[in-house]
């Protein structure tokens, strides 16, 4: 139910423009990156998870609050909640895969954070704002980000934040094998290395 990008076509080339030390940082399909949704409803919780997540971080790992960018996607049809029927009805009825293949958060306004360089430990906590698009419709989304830098070439992210169905014209489904709360938690953990 959530699954997001980030950045749009025009917007790295002006972004390194004015930020001449930041640095483009990819996050690939796969594992450690995943992206995880719970469910709460009344009588059943569940997750849901998938690690085909994609995209780009572009930031100064010296001056993070005055220079991230983010474009994330994830691949909703990838989605997996452990019973395949349930998979299937939330992609084809509720989701709509086929027609909304991804989710996508595209910014990041840094709303509140400190400056300080990134380290391995403690993590960098920002607060983020972005565009998040979700069954074809946009919306802003703020989040809560943690940021370490593994080494040189390797940056970590944590980054959690709720999603209403209704916000997003995705009706909840109230069936037997596939129960939902209104309000999803989604939780998003990566590793992005130095572009070549």
């Amino acid at each position: 139910m959530r699954t997001f990008q980030i950045i749009t076509a025009a917007a790295p080339a002006l972004f390194l423009a004015s930020t001449l030390h930041a640095a483009d940082f990819v996050v690939k399909p796969g594992s450690p990156n995943q992206v995880v949704f719970t469910s709460k409803a009344t009588t059943e919780s569940f997750q849901g998870k998938t690690d085909k997540v994609q995209g780009r971080i572009v930031l100064d790992p010296a001056r993070v609050a005055d220079s991230v960018l983010v474009h994330i996607e994830v691949d909703l049809a990838s989605l997996d909640t452990g019973i395949g029927k349930r998979d299937q009805t939330m992609r084809d009825d509720y989701l709509q895969t086929k027609k909304y293949p991804r989710a996508v958060f595209d910014g990041a306004t840094v709303r509140a954070g400190n400056g300080t360089p990134l380290t391995p430990d403690p993590p960098s906590k920002f607060e983020v704002e972005g565009n998040f698009t979700l069954h074809g419709v946009t919306r802003r989304l703020r989040a809560q980000v943690d940021l370490f830098q593994k080494d040189a070439r390797t940056i970590q992210f944590q980054a959690a934040f709720h999603v209403t169905l209704s916000d997003y014209n995705i009706t909840r489904p109230k069936f037997l094998f596939l129960k939902l709360g209104e309000v999803q938690e989604v939780a998003v953990t990566g590793t992005a290395t130095l572009a070549q």
